[in-house]
């Protein structure tokens, strides 16, 4: 659900209003629906969409006012919340996204203008806060007591900063919520948007309306890039620490105490446990789980779920114990083709 201090919402729509304009079975109803949410974080003020047979559970629990579904799924939705039937309702609610969140739909930041001292007279400065040249601070900001922000770097509307983080030179955060102590290195852009589009014919850009949320003593290297999320928020476990040119896509829940290292990369709506650690290089798709304590060696392409404590390698990534096993065998083969060729 959209944060007020980040997104400015054109809402509340009547269901009618709604059903008129995007293509949506028409529904003469007077319902005022307020604001957008995934189906577990809906209340009955909210609009949501399913399109994925794995969340029927979730579905049956939403408290959603409304939920936009294809016709042979309407029986799925509960009967407190209201079915809209459409044939596409990942795109559907993307166009209605972008009805109550225009500005989001072009990735602009509400038009407040920044004061001639670089600093929003509206944002909140603590305590020994040190700003190095050029820091810009925008509208309703806080920054805690005792940070450091280097010279160049952008603090967005409503961010909030915990006490005693380090901001390094030309980084950018926005639409986050940061925790105490956390060190964010040069040239890293938290809070930027998610990579969501509905596909089609033309592509339906999908207003990403969640936040950022770094939690305490959390280390972010140079040039590092973390996604705010589109309906949920993306979040970056307590002590978690990722390494240089690393990217977060939208939604990815990290676990505590993990470790990240160089160019790895990972996908939309993951999650990953606590004191999970990834090689340099590696990847993970999305919409996967990585249990606690799994170490995911370099290079890995991980397309798959795996249990707490699994050891992962590999491209497609399995149990490091098959990929040996997969490469012995194969060894002994190339072996035996070759004895077999040589002459008697």
């Amino acid at each position: 659900m959209a944060d007020a201090r980040f997104f400015t919402s054109a809402g509340p729509f009547s269901v009618a209003a709604l059903t008129e304009k995007n293509g949506i079975e028409a529904r003469d109803d007077d319902l005022l629906l307020s604001g957008l949410a995934s189906l577990s974080a809906a209340d009955s003020n909210s609009l949501s969409f399913f399109s994925d047979l794995k969340l029927q559970d979730t579905l049956a629990a939403t408290k959603a006012g409304a939920v936009l579904v294809k016709a042979e799924h309407a029986a799925l939705v509960p009967s407190g919340s209201l079915a809209l039937i459409c044939d596409d309702p990942y795109r559907s609610m993307a166009e209605i996204t972008q009805m109550f969140f225009p500005a989001a739909a072009q990735s602009r930041p509400p038009q407040n203008a920044i004061a001639d001292t670089n600093i929003h007279p509206d944002a909140i400065v603590g305590e020994n806060v040190v700003l190095e040249p050029n820091v810009v601070i925008g509208a309703g900001a806080e920054i805690g007591d005792g940070c450091h922000i280097g010279a160049n770097s952008f603090i967005g509307h409503g961010v909030v900063l915990g006490r005693n983080c380090t901001i390094g030179a030309n980084a950018s955060i926005t639409y986050a919520l940061i925790g105490d102590r956390v060190i964010v290195h040069g040239g890293a852009n938290i809070g930027c948007d998610g990579f969501g589009f509905a596909p089609g014919v033309s592509h339906t850009k999908i207003p990403q309306l969640g936040r950022g949320i770094l939690q305490a003593d959390v280390g972010i290297g140079g040039n590092t890039v973390i996604d705010r999320g589109a309906l949920a928020d993306t979040v970056i476990g307590e002590g978690s620490k990722l390494d240089n040119l690393v990217h977060i896509a939208h939604n990815v829940q990290l676990g505590r105490h993990c470790f990240i290292t160089a160019s790895c990369a990972i996908a939309g709506s993951t999650k990953l446990g606590d004191y999970v650690q990834m090689g340099g290089g590696a990847k993970v798709t999305g919409h996967v789980e990585v249990g606690d304590r799994c170490v995911i060696s370099a290079n890995a392409a991980v397309l798959r779920s795996f249990p707490a404590d699994s050891e992962i390698a590999g491209s497609p990534a399995r149990l490091r114990s098959q990929l040996y096993r997969d490469q012995a065998f194969i060894s002994r083969q190339r072996k035996k083709a070759e004895k077999a060729q040589k002459p008697d």
